[in-house]
């Protein structure tokens, strides 16, 4: 690899000449609306009443001002949540921007889920980071209603516990519709919140008699039409009750509805659900019917599963829960489902009904000792804990976990390996975090402290940060508990990496210099090199360059010294970043080099993605964009390849920034805006500011000067949030050449002079010499020409200094601007050329063009009309890198220089051609 950057030859996206040749944009990844709905109920039967009042009712409120609430109200299993899944799904097309369900877990034997756990659910489901949802729940009401505003979303509440814990949960926008349910009368829903009340009382007769023939067979009903009216009578016309007895005679052929009415009748009817109106029996005795009547390896499996809680599971969970194969398993799903006591949510994933979970672990509290169901649960943990340390492995090979010794893999992980894994990470997480509490209430330490450090990985790579810290917190309980060192030094190294991660740097300080100490305190030097890493970014994330560099010296050679070849590299790609961030571009690239050959030579491809986005971004530095976007794309192909969404996000943003350099507006906007996307998606707060620096510029570049200040107001207070000086100095740079554009020059100054007193203090000569150019801007049209060329000349013995050559040519370019505006029309001519030169030289399309146009300018003041001819159509060939209002000006130019000339007729096709660009300008 060369030392020093040249021109390198660029596949896919390159850059010949002057022109660009596209990759072709970057790949689709719409973030798609949440669809939430749980399964329909096969051979949905009755309430047909009930849900023609709700079509009224829906159909009603289309052109009110305010959204339309359903509270469905009710006993337990009286159909509430399967009445509320069906009319969602019926009603599921006339919301295209999705459907949220969420288990508000009111009456079920978990704690119920408060208002501010269900607003982050629901916000989550919409693609809000997780970072950027606060705490106050005064704040996330307000946030949820903003995200709902004007959006036609479908809302199920389900099993509320009050009016008070769903309250904040009602959105403002009258294109929503929100379906309550609950045990409670909701009165205060009713009152306060205009909710339209749906009482559901037991099925009418026929209609339970209906649900019976439906789930039992109509031709074995219709054949004893006594006995069916007498079981609908004895379960009370209860559908929970009549789902599971009619279900429990569809697989029984050979019991005959007579007989099965005869047993719920005179056997015992034990319940210990208290679900009043005095149909305690009904309910207990339709369940223990269908629990008396499985086959004997059934009634255990049933008992057991009454002890999960996560929100669902699978066959291999059941089978580590009753120790047998998953196949076993499986087939004694199917027998619970077929006897309505398990219900499918999902291909191959199940769930148990809240009644039904309370009924399970009453049976096994009754019937199986406490010391059978503690080694069932312990099973079903340690199984969980194995798989998903297994699982961990194919995510991040190199990183070393509690009690084991690093011992990176040797072989290639297939993509679709690692893809697989990643799936059942997706699947199985919530129910891990469940699982995390459970063991931590045992106080099983060493299963909590495993699954915590097993779901890292995991959380790490999708930045679930909120989800890594509380896993975190239970693992250094239980850590601190045992007085488990090693465990504790884990603990405190993640939570400080997922701080640093969701841009917290003060939490994240505090739990590093612990994890720093611990690692001392055991004399761990792995672990103290990866802590000192991590403490380096975070320096590094608040521009404290010089800290970094401090940091990640002592890192690297404790690094060194233990043979951790990735570790070496990583903390060789920090210190390059570090390097960077002091414009010291040689020496990040020699380090940066290092870097990706030792990731190459381990295999480590996400490593070497990450280096050569860094190596990309050097090269930016120096001003070459050929190279840079060559590495760029090797990048993003990498990062597709192994699924790494947050460094996908990451160079895509980057490389819209490239093709914005290279005069390619809309290309670049497309990736940046898809960037954008994929950042909030993943909680990626820095990169979702960065990314919006990057909009606002190119937003400035096409001519909206108004998206420029809004993307760039909403960077700024995010980098500001976040303490990223670095990026606060770009969001302000950007500001001010709007404001400038916009003739807001008292605010387009501050912003500068601001961005100038942060680059300066942090020691980011590159930052540095961009506030300079844009505060020379600002005075240059203020009339203060002489400290418009003091900036510029700064900024050009900056760039120079650097080795920045895009930077030169920005520089020279303002340069002969303040000439010209100084009347010094020779030296303005000969600077512009030197800037035109340079910016030929690293394909700066834009630049190009724009310091062409100035020429022309400088040559007709000069009253050489003929050269100034000859440089506008140069100029005109490369007219399309420029914004509409750039090329409207070029076009006025040239009639002005035609008319000058004499040549009237060409004059006028210029004029032309400007007032049609005038005319569409008005049309957007």
């Amino acid at each position: 690899m060369e030392a020093y950057p040249g021109k390198a030859k660029v596949e896919g996206d390159a850059v010949a000449g002057d022109k660009i040749v596209h990759m072709g944009g970057p790949a689709s990844r719409p973030q798609a609306p949440p669809r939430q709905l749980p399964l329909d109920i096969h051979g949905f039967s009755g309430r047909g009443d009930v849900l023609a009042r709700l079509n009224t009712l829906a159909e009603e409120n289309r052109h009110s001002l305010s959204p339309l609430i359903f509270a469905i109200t009710g006993m337990p299993g009286v159909g509430k949540t399967t009445l509320a899944v069906h009319w969602a799904h019926l009603m599921a097309d006339r919301f295209p921007d999705g459907n949220i369900f969420i288990d508000m877990q009111g009456y079920s034997d978990r704690a119920s889920l408060s208002s501010r756990e269900a607003l982050g659910q629901v916000l989550r489901a919409l693609n809000v980071p997780a970072d950027r949802i606060p705490v106050d729940e005064g704040e996330l009401t307000g946030l949820y209603r903003s995200q709902l505003a004007k959006k036609k979303i479908l809302i199920v509440l389900d099993d509320a516990a009050g009016s008070q814990q769903v309250r904040p949960l009602l959105p403002g926008s009258p294109t929503c519709v929100v379906v309550v349910t609950s045990r409670d009368g909701l009165a205060g829903l009713v009152a306060r919140g205009h909710a339209r009340m749906v009482p559901l009382d037991l099925m009418p007769a026929n209609e339970a008699l209906e649900l019976v023939r439906t789930v039992a067979g109509h031709e074995r009903t219709d054949a004893e039409p006594e006995a069916a009216t007498e079981l609908v009578r004895i379960c009370a016309r209860l559908p929970l009750a009549l789902s599971v007895a009619a279900a429990n005679l569809a697989t029984r052929p050979q019991q005959s509805v007579a007989d099965a009415v005869a047993t719920l009748a005179n056997g015992n009817r034990l319940s210990n659900l208290a679900v009043g109106r005095d149909l305690d029996n009904a309910v207990g005795a339709a369940f223990d019917l269908s629990y008396r009547g499985l086959k004997p390896e059934l009634g255990p499996t049933f008992r057991m599963l009454g002890l999960i809680e996560g929100p669902t599971f699978t066959s291999e969970a059941v089978g580590a829960l009753c120790a047998v194969t998953p196949e076993a398993a499986q087939g004694m799903l199917n027998a619970l489902e077929a006897s309505n006591l398990v219900q499918a949510v999902s291909s191959g994933r199940y769930q148990l009904h809240d009644l039904l979970r309370e009924y399970a672990r009453g049976r096994a509290e009754a019937e199986d000792g406490h010391v059978i169901r503690e080694a069932a649960f312990q099973r079903l943990a340690t199984w969980y804990l194995t798989r998903a340390q297994q699982a961990g492995r194919f995510l991040d090979r190199y990183r070393r976990t509690i009690g084991q010794e690093l011992a990176a893999l040797t072989v290639d992980i297939e993509p679709s390996e690692r893809a697989r894994q990643l799936e059942w990470f997706n699947d199985e997480y919530r129910n891990l975090i469940e699982l995390s509490r459970q063991t931590s209430e045992l106080h099983w330490d060493d299963l909590t402290i495993g699954l915590a450090d097993a779901l890292y990985d995991f959380f790490e790579l999708r930045r679930h940060g909120p989800e890594n810290i509380a896993v975190h917190r239970l693992g250094l309980e239980a850590a601190e508990r045992c007085g488990h060192i090693p465990a504790q030094f884990f603990m405190h190294h993640h939570l400080a990496v997922a701080y640093r991660e969701m841009g917290r740097t003060r939490e994240a300080f505090a739990a590093a210099e612990v994890a720093c100490e611990l690692s001392r305190q055991v004399r761990d030097r792995y672990g103290e090199g990866a802590v000192l890493d991590n403490i380096a970014r975070i320096h590094l994330q608040v521009s404290d360059y010089r800290a970094a560099l401090g940091v990640t010296r002592v890192a690297l050679a404790i690094r060194h010294r233990i043979e951790d070849r990735h570790g070496e590299a990583t903390t060789l790609d920090t210190m390059a970043r570090v390097h960077q961030g002091l414009s010291e571009y040689q020496r990040a690239f020699e380090r940066a080099s290092d870097a990706l050959e030792i990731r190459r030579q381990i295999g480590d491809q996400r490593g070497v993605a990450e280096t050569l986005d860094n190596i990309a971004h050097i090269y930016y530095g120096w001003g070459r964009a050929s190279p840079a976007l060559d590495y760029a794309r090797q990048a993003l192909e990498l990062r597709r390849e192994i699924d790494d969404q947050h460094g996908e996000g990451e160079t895509l943003a980057f490389m819209g920034h490239l093709y914005m350099w290279l005069g390619d507006h809309r290309q670049a906007r497309d990736f940046v805006e898809h960037a954008l996307l994929i950042r909030q998606s993943v909680s990626d707060r820095s990169g979702e500011g960065q990314a919006l620096v990057y909009l606002s510029t190119i937003q400035r570049r096409l001519g909206d000067e108004g998206g420029a200040v809004r993307a760039g107001l909403e960077a700024l207070d995010i980098l500001q949030e976040l303490g990223d000086r670095h990026g606060e100095a770009e969001a302000l740079v950007n500001l001010s050449r709007s404001y400038r554009r916009l003739e807001t020059y008292d605010r387009a100054r501050v912003d500068a002079e601001r961005a100038l007193t942060i680059s300066g203090s942090i020691g980011d000569r590159f930052g540095e010499a961009a506030a300079l150019r844009a505060l020379a801007l600002v005075t240059r049209d203020c009339g203060d020409l002489n400290t418009a060329r003091k900036c510029s000349t700064r900024s050009l013995r900056i760039c120079r200094r650097i080795g920045n050559r895009r930077g030169e040519a920005d520089s020279l370019d303002v340069l002969c601007k303040v000439f010209h505006r100084l009347g010094l029309l020779e030296k303005a001519y000969r600077t512009a050329v030197r800037s035109c030169a340079i910016a030929v030289e690293v394909s700066d399309g834009h630049g190009t063009v724009v310091t062409m146009l100035a020429m022309v300018e400088i040559l007709r003041d000069k009253g050489d009309l003929h050269s100034a001819m000859s440089h506008m159509k140069e100029a005109m060939e490369l007219i399309g890198h420029l914004s509409h209002k750039r090329q409207l000006k070029a076009w006025w130019l040239l009639a002005e220089i035609c008319a000058e000339q004499g040549d009237h007729q060409a004059a006028e096709r210029a004029r032309a051609e400007a007032l049609q660009l005038e005319k569409e300008s008005v049309g957007q």
